[in-house]
């Protein structure tokens, strides 16, 4: 059975998937889909995040919200997984993946076809947002080919645009039709997330004919880190800061609708913001 033609069948028109990837750890893409995630409950959207890291699962850490049982064990159980769906942490639901990578590889076929039938719980959500391992797998790439569209997340680093590449290159081999979306993280200036994307279009452009989406950037921004410290997602911990600001204006993107104007204070404070950090 092909899993990603059964993905989409589930799917149907009803939510919006997006498979949330990066071709090397500790760029933050658990905290880009979190923050999306929730930014996106804000404006009045139902919201699922599957916590597809198996082995490395986060989601739950960033949000302070306790592990329940996790997809691979209802799984395993033969439990729905609609019993396993953590509610309304931030407005957003919650489906922990499982707690060791070898879980995913070894599911057997009576697994994968009862995770499927499963998986018709995401049809009451507006989005399912999947945080998805660094690492591919067959299974993983099944996913992510279900999904309507992919986001690379990247770093202007040269390991970061060089692993995501190599990701890229591997989904585009399986699923050529598979829509990519790029969001650059940490980047110092817009031109320098600009100049990142860039040197991805050209090459995915050039080796793979594949044309690419621009979707934004977030910033380098102190208060992430302070956010991370607290527990707390950066989008509810500070939502005046640009990172905020820059991920609302990502939001228009997916949703049209435009990112709420800053007045002038809320501009000059994080241009502020940003020179004391540098001291």
């Amino acid at each position: 059975m092909d899993q990603a033609r059964r993905l989409r069948a589930i799917n149907g028109a009803h939510p919006t998937t997006i498979a949330f990837a990066s071709g090397k750890g500790g760029v933050g893409k658990t905290n880009v889909c979190v923050n999306t995630a929730i930014a996106l409950a804000e404006l009045g959207k139902r919201v699922l995040i599957v916590d597809f890291d198996i082995g490395m699962a986060n989601v739950h850490i960033l949000m302070n919200a306790m592990k329940s049982r996790t997809m691979i064990e209802s799984v395993k159980a033969r439990i729905p997984l609609a019993s396993a769906v953590q509610k309304n942490v931030y407005g957003v639901d919650i489906l922990h993946g499982g707690s060791g990578q070898d879980q995913l590889v070894h599911l057997s076929d009576e697994d994968m076809q009862f995770l499927m039938r499963e998986l018709e719980v995401l049809t009451e959500y507006d989005y399912v947002l999947f945080d998805m391992g660094a690492g591919a797998t067959d299974t993983s790439l099944q996913f992510i080919a279900g999904c309507d569209e992919m986001f690379l997340i990247l770093t202007p680093e040269p390991t970061s645009l060089m692993d995501g590449y190599a990701y890229t290159k591997l989904v585009h081999h399986q699923y050529p039709d598979l829509p990519l979306g790029v969001i650059v993280n940490r980047a110092q200036s817009g031109e320098e997330a600009l100049q990142c994307f860039e040197r991805m279009e050209v090459a995915c452009k050039q080796f793979l004919n594949k044309t690419i989406r621009f979707l934004g950037f977030l910033p380098d921004d102190a208060s992430v880190r302070k956010a991370v410290i607290a527990q707390v997602p950066f989008y509810q911990y500070n939502r005046k800061s640009d990172i905020s600001w820059r991920l609302e204006r990502i939001l228009t993107t997916l949703t049209g609708t435009p990112p709420k104007p800053r007045h002038l204070m809320d501009r000059l404070m994080g241009n502020l913001r940003k020179q004391w950090n540098r001291v």
